[in-house]
């Protein structure tokens, strides 16, 4: 996360060279996917000596940065790239148990400004394939699978519906609430139930759909 705000404002210091239209968002984002909850319900079963159960993927962050190609027409296309980070961390006596889950998207926007008597509302479609890659961490120390950190890695295609409200400054600055709602149909992850449950194909698929929901806000820059 860090690294991806650096990036936002170092690319926001030289968006007036390389770009005609610069977005950088940050939202709160909420997340369901069957299968994941399956595999971290039944680690919570077959563990009743633990007292805190382990949380559900729910509750994250994400960080984005658009570059909208140079257009004069109400119908716009770009270059988005984003980040999102989940943790679900259970503490019981002699052991806490956290899991860190990421995603990247990289996609193709398409962004579009609505009409006079709608002056202000805008909308945009993002097509992007999505990476994901979970870590857990045991007592402070990574989990260890073959004596090497464990981590399991996906990979998918996620479609993105934003609506937002443009607030316009006296500068070419632009702030933009927004919501949004994003799906992942098929996000190809083996290895996942394995770092979460310490099984395979027992209790859930290789593959999970996903959905998604957004709250948050945007910095345009023209």
């Amino acid at each position: 996360m860090r690294k991806l705000l650096f990036l936002i404002i170092v690319l926001s210091k030289i968006s007036d060279v390389i770009a005609q239209e610069f977005d950088m968002s940050l939202s709160y984002k909420y997340m369901y996917s069957n299968q994941w909850d399956k595999a971290i319900q039944t680690y919570n079963f077959s563990r009743p000596f633990i007292t805190k159960k382990q949380p559900l993927f729910i509750h994250g962050s994400n960080a984005s940065i658009s570059y909208m190609f140079k257009s004069i027409k109400k119908l716009k296309h770009g270059i988005n790239l984003s980040y999102s980070y989940y943790r679900s961390s259970a503490q019981n006596e002699n052991l806490k148990n956290i899991l860190n889950l990421h995603f990247i998207n990289l996609g193709y926007a398409i962004h579009f400004d609505c009409l006079e008597e709608m002056r202000g509302i805008y909308t945009e479609l993002i097509i992007s394939t999505t990476s994901s890659v979970l870590f857990r961490n045991i007592n402070g120390q990574p989990f260890l699978y073959d004596e090497k950190k464990a981590k399991a890695f996906g990979i998918g295609g996620d479609l993105n519906l934003k609506i937002g409200y443009k607030i316009k400054f006296k500068s070419q600055s632009v702030f933009l609430p927004f919501i949004a709602l994003g799906y992942t149909p098929y996000l190809f992850s083996p290895n996942t139930e394995a770092i979460i449950n310490q099984t395979k194909r027992l209790t859930s698929k290789n593959w999970t759909g996903i959905l998604f929901a957004q709250i948050g806000l945007s910095f345009h820059l023209k």
